[in-house]
């Protein structure tokens, strides 16, 4: 009984634990990108800037096309996970309206 309480107690900790980093990155990103409703030209070199410089992924050729809070996504991620990634980070940023996300898995 003692080894099935430590067990339980060990994977609570872990699951506590994962939980406490994504949070910590999702806010990080956050701060990170945070800003009043921006211009088009500026909401594009944040995004831009934001996905090249993020640490949680390496995403090759990026590009970002912006009009009227449509964002369209172009590059290639390494895997699913990635490209969901850089999707997620802009789904709360100021002046995002639709994200078309055509990053492309290699």
């Amino acid at each position: 009984m003692n080894r099935l309480k430590l067990t339980i107690a060990l994977v609570s900790f872990c699951c506590l634990f994962l939980l406490a980093c994504a949070t910590k990155v999702s806010a990080a990103t956050h701060l990170a990108v945070v800003s009043s409703v921006a211009t088009q030209p500026n909401l594009q070199q944040t995004i831009t800037s934001t996905l090249r410089t993020n640490p949680n992924f390496a995403l090759s050729n990026i590009r970002v096309q912006v009009k009227d809070g449509e964002v369209v996504l172009h590059g290639q991620a390494q895997t699913g996970f990635e490209r969901a990634l850089a999707q997620k980070f802009l789904e709360n940023m100021d002046g995002v309206k639709i994200i078309r996300n055509k990053i492309s898995v290699i």
